[in-house]
C-alpha cells in the first residue's frame, strides 16, 4: 500500500512557487486551474496564497550535492551554511519565489558513532554487548537493523538449546557464523578479532585463503 502526505503550501505568489516547484524541483503537476497541486510522488502540495514566505523540508541522501545542485539556479541562494542539527545535516536556501527550503539529511548511526540496542530478552553481559554492537558495524548499513535482530535471535535460540538462562559469548560468536553469508566470514573473522576474540573458535580462515 502506498501512502501520500497531502498539506497546504502558503506562499505570497502561488503561481510562481508552482513554477519553481515544478520545473526546478522536480514536483508534477495534479491540477492546476483554479486550483493549484503538485506532488513529487509521496507528497502532495496545495498552493495557497499566504502573507509570509513559506518554508519546505525536503529530505535528501547528499545534502553537499543537492545544494550545489540547487544553488546554481540563479533564484536560489543560500541562507545558512550546512550545519548538524540533532541527528541531521540541515542547509537553509532561500527562493525568490517566495518560499525557504530546508534540505535535511538524516544522520545513520555510522555518521553519529552511534551504537544502537540489541532487543536482547536473556541476560547478555554488557561486555559482550558491546562486542556485538561493534562486529554489527561491518555488516552493510542497509543490512544492519534485520542483522541485528536475527543475530540477538540467533544467539538466544542457541543459548537456550544449551540449557542456559544466560547468553554467553560461544552463542553469540556462532550466532555470527550462522546468520553471515560465507563470503562475508573474513569480514566477520576480523571484525571478531578487533574486539579480542579468538575468532579462530568459530571461523577457518583456510577457508577463504584457498
Amino acid at each position: 500500500m502506498i501512502f501520500a502526505t497531502a498539506c497546504y503550501l502558503y506562499t505570497p505568489n502561488p503561481e510562481q512557487s508552482y513554477i519553481l516547484l515544478t520545473q526546478t524541483l522536480g514536483f508534477e503537476p495534479v491540477q492546476h486551474d483554479s486550483h493549484a497541486f503538485v506532488s513529487n510522488g509521496s507528497l502532495t502540495l496545495y498552493l495557497a496564497r499566504g502573507e509570509h514566505p513559506a518554508t519546505l523540508t525536503l529530505q535528501c541522501s547528499d545534502i553537499y550535492h543537492d545544494s550545489q545542485s540547487l544553488c546554481r539556479h540563479t533564484n536560489i541562494h543560500p541562507r545558512t551554511d550546512i550545519i548538524r542539527c540533532n541527528n541531521s545535516l540541515e542547509q537553509h536556501l532561500y527562493c525568490d519565489e517566495g518560499i525557504t527550503l530546508i534540505l535535511a539529511q538524516p544522520l545513520s548511526e555510522d555518521d553519529t558513532g552511534e551504537l544502537p540496542p540489541l532487543a536482547t530478552t536473556l541476560v547478555w553481559d554488557d561486555k559482550l554487548i558491546t562486542q556485538a554492537q561493534h562486529i554489527l558495524k561491518a555488516t552493510p548499513l542497509a543490512f544492519r537493523d534485520k542483522a541485528r535482530l536475527n543475530i540477538t535471535q540467533r544467539a538466544e535460540y542457541l543459548a537456550i538449546e544449551a540449557g542456559e538462562v544466560e547468553a554467553q559469548q560461544g552463542h553469540v560468536m556462532q550466532a555470527f557464523v550462522d546468520i553471515t553469508p560465507p563470503f562475508q566470514h573474513q569480514t566477520l573473522y576480523e571484525a571478531m578479532k578487533a574486539q579480542g576474540i579468538n575468532a579462530d573458535k568459530y571461523l577457518d580462515p583456510k577457508a577463504w585463503q584457498t
